[in-house]
């Protein structure tokens, strides 16, 4: 399953510790009691991060996975140093010696909510009738195919016996194993009700009240009122608790506030167990004796997408425009003075904690000596455009001759998006450009203006539907997050490949989308190889400027101080099961 970074057990947001450690921890508080369960973990999120759905099949956003995530494990998982750690699977997956052949053995203890076994079967039938099928928008299917004789085709999934099936490829992908251990599934025995009806299986009542997840989490769903909570209720068949009584508290629940200001509010009075911490509060809420905050590393960075799309302003198409506007906009000044600290600029896809990272190959726009107003203006004036006088400022003119006027959309809710938000604005008007800030709640976000279909086709709408494709609503910016698996980084061909699923702004390049196939190609064995072509597509597409990569954050995350477990780290969700009160 591909997440995001959340307090959850989805692949991409969180990891697990290596399975000795959880064993000796296991062990351990079997021999000592388990901890008995008790209250309700509360932790506090703005509105603006709500989930979309969970129907996770469907699903583009980090929430909705991560929602999903408390009640549906994944294959495996990482803890904080990276090391795999088992969840679904009985043994580490098994791969030939050729490379093509994967081997996955799961557990024989797992159930569904009927009481049912879950099979090799429900895996199988989940890639192959629901991810490739051609009926369901899965976002994330591009992880799944492979390029045979310049044709792109889906691996080949295998039923072995109940608990054991094969994925075999035709070509070498050397990250391919972690797309694996993402992987969670559906029960054939529901889904094949819905099957080829894409409004039925959107609708399913067992799909979108997680009726069907059995013993496969720590939480059972209980309640989801939109923007106001996500209640889920402990699950006393969960198959990692069978030994230690796990998971410790009676309830988890997520609760929506209007404001960070309003939740940390909150997290300050007790109202609830913890919230992510605004880099202004940090010092205030590490002099509080009830709360202890962690500063930790993420694997998210922040962006602005630039909208190449025939809906966004021309000039975008352009790379030498999207260079000016990138070039204008000071990333230390964010860095510093916004995320006061907890932040270091960013220029690439793959963040500073990948093995992968390159700081030598990438162009650092937004910091000197490429943060340059003046530089930024020639490079529009050489670009064709214009600028006109008004008073003691110069005013950037379009090919029709009007002062450019760019719309930046995003989402409300947070003091620092907020600031970036202005000075992004502010930094741009330097440079002649008004930029129109508008702020949507997630959902509309996605729908009207990163989902687009062809005009004059009755095409679902997708957050890729080729370049001809716009949005319902017209933009130019848009200030989001971004994650990436920092053992994994190709994963990120689903943003900057021409046939990224979640390519929503229309970056098409072929020498991008060749560089991403050689690294999932058996090129791509020889490490340094791979590093090698790493750093050369962070180049390309840091020159490119799809999006201006702003920042690379580190979170501040405060919990009240009876909340025992934590391992702080990248990672520090991994054994969310295991935290109790004391």
């Amino acid at each position: 399953m591909k997440g995001a970074e959340t307090l959850n057990n989805s692949y991409f947001n969180n990891s697990l510790a290596a399975i000795m450690a959880v064993l000796i921890l296991a062990t351990s508080l079997s021999a000592c009691a388990a901890p008995a369960s008790r209250g309700s973990f509360i932790e506090g999120d703005v509105a603006g991060g709500e989930a979309e759905t969970l129907n996770w099949i469907l699903a583009a956003d980090a929430s909705s996975f991560g929602y999903v995530g408390y009640t549906l494990e994944s294959l495996a998982n990482y803890d904080n140093q990276f090391n795999i750690i088992l969840r679904c699977l009985a043994k580490d997956i098994e791969v030939s010696p050729d490379g093509l052949v994967y081997t996955i053995t799961i557990r024989d203890d797992l159930k569904w909510s009927d009481g049912s076994r879950v099979t090799a079967e429900d895996y199988v039938y989940t890639l192959k009738n629901l991810m490739f099928s051609d009926w369901l928008n899965y976002n994330y299917r591009d992880d799944w195919h492979e390029d045979v004789g310049g044709q792109k085709v889906f691996v080949t999934p295998a039923v072995v016996d109940d608990t054991t099936f094969t994925i075999t490829r035709k070509t070498v992908q050397p990250e391919f194993i972690y797309t694996l251990y993402g992987l969670v599934p559906y029960p054939k025995y529901i889904a094949v009700k819905y099957e080829g009806d894409v409004d039925a299986f959107t609708r399913a009542r067992e799909f979108n009240d997680l009726s069907y997840t059995g013993n496969l989490g720590p939480y059972k769903f209980k309640q989801w009122l939109k923007n106001d909570k996500y209640v889920l209720a402990r699950n006393p068949q969960y198959f990692l608790g069978k030994d230690n009584g796990a998971p410790y508290f009676e309830e988890y629940v997520i609760k929506m506030f209007g404001t960070s200001a309003v939740m940390q509010a909150a997290l300050e009075a007790g109202d609830i167990t913890y919230c992510g911490i605004e880099p202004q509060n940090v010092a205030k809420f590490k002099k509080m004796h009830n709360i202890t905050v962690y500063t930790v590393p993420t694997r998210g960075y922040n962006i602005i997408a630039y909208n190449q799309r025939a809906n966004g302003w021309e000039g975008l198409r352009k790379k030498e425009v999207r260079q000016a506007l990138s070039m204008a906009i000071d990333k230390e000044t964010i860095a510093r003075k916004i995320s006061l600290g907890f932040a270091e600029p960013a220029f690439s896809f793959i963040p500073s904690s990948s093995p992968w990272y390159s700081d030598e190959t990438v162009v650092k726009l937004g910091v000197p000596p490429l943060n340059d107003k003046q530089k930024a203006m020639q490079m529009l004036k050489d670009a064709g455009y214009e600028y006109m006088k008004n008073g003691d400022r110069d005013i950037l003119l379009g090919k029709d001759g009007k002062p450019v006027k760019l719309l930046m959309v995003t989402t409300p809710g947070s003091d620092v998006v907020e600031s970036m938000s202005l000075l992004i604005k502010q930094e741009l008007a330097a440079i002649g450009i008004d930029v129109e800030v508008k702020w949507v709640q997630w959902p509309t976000l996605l729908r009207q203006y990163m989902m687009n279909r062809e005009p004059g086709t009755d095409k679902e709408p997708r957050y890729n539907n080729g370049p001809l494709a716009v949005s319902d609503e017209a933009w130019d910016m848009t200030l989001m997050g971004h994650n990436t698996d920092p053992l994994a980084p190709s994963g990120s061909r689903v943003f900057f490949a021409s046939d990224g699923g979640l390519n929503s702004f229309g970056f098409f390049n072929e020498q991008v989308d060749q560089l991403f196939q050689q690294i999932r190609s058996e090129e791509g064995l020889d490490k340094g190889e791979r590093a090698r072509m790493y750093g050369e597509l962070a180049r390309m597409i840091s020159e490119e400027q799809p999006v201006d990569f702003i920042t690379y954050t580190r979170a501040n995350r405060g919990f009240q101080s009876n909340v025992k477990g934590i391992e702080p780290g990248i990672n520090m969700g991994y054994n969310y099961y295991l935290w109790r009160f004391e």
